[in-house]
């Protein structure tokens, strides 16, 4: 095979459905956002990083809804710790809403006005937001400018697999393809033997003792049935997390004053159990990015903020080979669940709960959701029973125990945190089960 060099630009711009030939049915406005070639969804994500909470893997048990996941939290908190020190993350010195031992590599970003006035009425439940954007300068990256252009970091303070990986890509046994389209796997007797794919045209074959799929919750389950892996369950609950946008009116208080776009977490709406057998949670994230007030003296007196709410994985939802048009995969996609609208309904209502310990003189919601969350879940769920999941709690296809899946398409449900930390947890411990050595 030809070997091609990692692209030199490490950042490009995110791509959407619009960009690729997916036909889209169901809902003409909602966007699927992601981001083709090296590096992935790391060069344009925004580097949020919490953990799930321990309630995240137990929906089912605990509140009658999603599935839950076939091991719990601690579980994966081992490899929490290492991603988080893989990526050195920034984040709150303690206490912290969700298990975990000892400080984080880098102390927390600088919240503005209105956040350490919340942390100090809700100490239990509102935090600094853990992040990949660096609150200091370490020899990969530099500390973060607080310009808010997270999605294209301009002076490399954010996590990347470019500046955060890049050793393994130099290593001479790794070749990579950067313009190769993944056709499908080929197999013999359940057993992976090569992959197939395009690559100028010319359809071409390389044999593995080994396969990985990591090309994100759309194009995952497009593969696997391209190879002739199918199942019942295979592409179905596409969701992602439901954003909700809005602006806190305040009097006399400043905001902006954060050291990075996002400084401040409430819990408040997440860790209500009661609540959470009636409807989805909520993380809400307070921003230093976001418009400011018109009135002359009064322009930072304003607090930007996205409510953020799990959605559960809905057969409805989903993505699909269509054997009569190959190039041409089917998105359908007809809308959030009930559980994640009933909390849609009162979000102006919870929101003013969370701030109404500032001087807050009016509250605005936008009426629709964000079009996405750019965090693409579902579709090839794990779990124990081959008869309703893909993979195995190891991550590993249940059919064919040479194929590992990876990514957010393995949760067999989500909370409204974001996903990346835990699909990266995940990946360090697939490797870990197969290997038997310590990642």
């Amino acid at each position: 095979m030809e070997e091609r060099k990692a692209p030199s630009s490490t950042y490009v711009s995110a791509n959407s459905t619009s960009d690729i030939p997916f036909r889209q049915t169901g809902d003409p406005g909602k966007a699927w956002m992601f981001s083709l070639g090296f590096g992935g969804g790391s060069k344009c994500w925004w580097g949020n990083t919490p953990r799930f909470l321990p309630a995240d893997f137990e929906t089912r048990s605990r509140f009658g809804v999603g599935r839950d996941w076939p091991f719990g939290y601690d579980e994966l908190s081992p490899y929490y710790d290492r991603v988080e020190t893989a990526m050195s993350i920034a984040g709150p010195t303690g206490p912290w809403p969700f298990p975990r031992n000892g400080p984080y590599p880098q102390p927390p970003h600088r919240m503005n006005d209105a956040e350490r006035m919340l942390a100090a009425a809700w100490p239990e439940s509102f935090f600094t937001v853990p992040c990949a954007r660096s609150r200091i300068a370490i020899p990969d990256r530099n500390v973060c400018c607080g310009n808010g252009i997270c999605s294209n970091c301009p002076v490399d303070a954010k996590f990347t697999v470019r500046n955060g990986l890049a050793g393994v890509y130099d290593d001479p046994r790794v070749t990579v393809l950067g313009e190769a389209e993944v056709i499908a796997i080929e197999t013999v007797n359940k057993v992976a033997r090569s992959v197939l794919f395009r690559l100028g045209g010319k359809e071409q074959s390389v044999s593995a003792e080994l396969v990985v799929l990591g090309a994100n919750a759309l194009f995952n389950p497009i593969i696997l049935q391209r190879s002739s892996l199918n199942h019942a369950v295979l592409g179905k609950g596409l969701h992602e997390q439901v954003g909700l946008v809005a602006e806190v009116f305040l009097d006399g208080i400043d905001c902006f004053q954060g050291s990075t776009s996002v400084t401040g977490h409430s819990y408040q709406l997440y860790t209500d159990d009661e609540r959470r057998k009636k409807m989805a949670a909520c993380l809400v994230e307070t921003w230093n990015v976001g418009n400011l007030r018109a009135e002359p003296g009064r322009w930072q007196q304003v607090l930007p903020v996205r409510l953020v709410y799990e959605d559960l994985p809905e057969p409805r939802n989903h993505v699909a080979f269509d054997a009569e048009n190959p190039d041409e995969p089917l998105l359908h996609y007809e809308g959030h669940s009930d559980y994640t609208a009933r909390a849609l309904e009162r979000a102006e209502e919870d929101l003013a709960r969370v701030v109404a310990p500032l001087p807050v003189e009016s509250i605005a919601v936008r009426p629709r959701p964000e079009a996405t969350e750019a965090h693409i879940l579902g579709t090839t769920p794990m779990g124990n029973d081959p008869s309703d999941s893909i993979v195995d709690s190891n991550s590993i296809h249940h059919e064919v125990h040479n194929l590992v899946v990876l990514g957010g398409g393995t949760f067999p449900a989500s909370g409204p945190s974001n996903p990346t930390l835990t699909l990266s947890a995940l990946a360090l411990r697939a490797a870990e089960r197969l290997t038997g050595l310590p990642t």
